[in-house]
Formats: structure tokens, C-alpha cells, sequence
């Protein structure tokens, strides 16, 4: 082991399947309220599976499995349980929040995880925000499944180093620092391969791709919704950086969305409102 970089380290991980995404415990709590009180199939739960990246990653992987190769990747939450059928769909979801519920107690996951949550929420909000500002309307549910899972080679990533970290068979300092820089430097890549093993929609995949590209080089309306959100999101300190000085209208992506400063504007105060004002009431 002493010889295995951590990168090596985190894909024998992968390959051996000992890593689950975390779910939001707060998701994954009213999943199982809703499960309760309504059963399996239920208008309620869906909208709530739409709501959590390892939930819809999880919904995604089952419909899109190698027993349907040959099929076009569903894209939605409604597609994913059209093909599933609600109790598979059910069986999934269930599958997802009990498998990840013990992930939640790790003290990476309770330190980081929440900044990740908030930033997958808050880009998707964004971009189908932005979707509907621009035009867009018919691709808004798209930008907003792009805007959740665009990070998600983070929030796997901080489960394996949870796992590592919590099984005693590395003799590593997993200091706040190599954390940050595990996270900032691999997650596209793992992202990317995330798509590939379950089978993920590609649809979705060339955002993961393009999202931290030092320039918008793509005329794909999604991934330009996702990476102005996702600077929004940036900008306001939603996640786990804070960058103020971003100035949206002069980014590549506003220009080529051709929103305006008051627009833009009325952007970042819906974000305000949606995260940050939650926070100071609760504060």
C-alpha cells in the first residue's frame, strides 16, 4: 500500500464498488416519510429524487443498466421510471438512501459534504433559472439535471476518502488542504469515468467535461446555463469556495446567452434568497 499513490489508491476503490454517493440525510429522511404515507410511485418522491445528485444518479444507473444496451439513455426522472416502472424505480431509491446512510455520520462527509450539497442545488436552481431567462424554456429541466450532477466527481471523491480515512488500512493524513486539492484537481476526471461504469447520460456528460474549461468553447446552450451558474454560485460563496470579484456580464457564457446586467442581477439576488437568506433566518 505504501507504494500506491492516492489516485491509484481511490481507483482500486472504485473497481472493488466500495464506494457509495452519499444522500442528503434530509432527503433521504422524507423519502422514507414518503414512502410511508404514499407508497411507492408517488408524485412526492420523485420530486424529491430530482432534488439529490446519488439519488438520480443512482435512478439513472438502474435505467440505463447494460439489460437496456441498445436503448437511448433516459434523461429524466420521469423517463428513468417510465422504463423502470415505479416499484423497480422505488427499489432503487430505497437501495441508494440505505446504502449511503451510513456515510453521512463520517466527519469529512459532516465538515464538506454540506458546502457540496448547497452548490449541486444551487447550480442546478441556476442554470434552469438562467434557461428560462434566455429562451430556453424547453431544455430548462435538462440545465437543471446537468447543474445537479456537474459536480459529482466531488462528492464521490469525498466518500472514498471518508472510506479511506475510516477503514484503518492507510496510513494517510488526510489534512483539510489535501482534501480541498483531491477534490479541486480530480473530479472531472472522476466524474467522467463515474459516467462511463454506470452508464450515465451522455447528455449530461459533456458538462461535466467543459464546466471548469479555462474558455466556453461550445456552442452546447447547457453547459454554457451551467457554467454561468455555476460562477453565480461561485461568486456568492455557494460551495466550498468564494470567489466575489467574478463579474457575470463580462463572462463568455453571458455573452454568448446574450442575458443582460438587470437580468443577471435578478440572478444572483434568486440565489440570495434561495441559499443565503435560509442562512441568516436560521443563523
Amino acid at each position: 500500500m505504501a507504494n500506491k499513490s492516492l489516485a491509484e489508491i481511490i481507483k482500486e476503490m472504485v473497481d472493488a464498488d466500495r464506494v457509495r454517493l452519499p444522500v442528503h440525510p434530509e432527503l433521504a429522511r422524507k423519502v422514507t416519510a414518503c414512502l410511508a404515507a404514499e407508497g411507492s410511485g408517488s408524485k412526492p418522491l420523485w420530486s424529491l429524487v430530482g432534488r439529490d445528485p446519488a439519488l438520480l444518479c443512482n435512478l439513472f444507473r438502474a435505467a440505463n443498466s447494460s439489460f437496456f444496451a441498445g436503448l437511448q439513455k433516459t434523461l429524466s426522472v420521469e423517463e428513468a421510471v417510465t422504463r423502470l416502472g415505479s416499484d423497480k424505480a422505488t427499489q432503487a431509491i430505497e437501495q441508494a438512501c440505505w446504502e449511503g446512510e451510513g456515510y453521512s455520520q463520517g466527519e469529512l462527509l459532516q465538515r464538506y459534504m454540506p458546502s457540496l450539497w448547497q452548490h449541486a442545488q444551487g447550480c442546478a436552481l441556476g442554470a434552469r433559472w438562467l434557461a428560462n431567462r434566455c429562451g430556453y424554456q424547453g431544455i430548462a429541466d435538462q440545465a437543471y439535471l446537468a447543474g445537479l450532477l456537474h459536480d459529482i466527481g466531488k462528492q464521490f471523491l469525498l466518500a472514498a476518502l471518508e472510506e479511506i480515512a475510516s477503514c484503518g488500512d492507510f496510513d494517510i493524513t488526510l489534512s483539510e488542504q489535501l482534501v480541498l486539492e483531491v477534490l479541486a484537481t480530480m473530479h472531472v476526471e472522476q466524474g467522467l469515468r463515474l459516467f462511463e461504469e454506470w452508464n450515465l447520460p451522455e447528455a449530461y456528460q459533456e458538462v461535466v467535461a467543459d464546466h471548469h474549461a479555462e474558455e466556453l468553447d461550445t456552442q452546447n446552450i447547457v453547459v454554457a446555463l451551467v457554467r454561468l451558474a455555476n460562477n453565480g454560485c461561485h461568486k456568492l460563496g455557494l460551495g466550498l469556495t468564494k470567489q466575489p470579484d467574478i463579474v457575470l456580464p463580462t463572462t463568455g457564457e453571458a455573452q454568448f446567452l446574450g442575458i443582460d446586467e438587470i437580468a443577471l442581477a435578478e440572478f444572483e439576488i434568486m440565489l440570495e434568497d434561495q441559499f443565503l437568506g435560509l442562512q441568516a433566518a436560521s443563523a
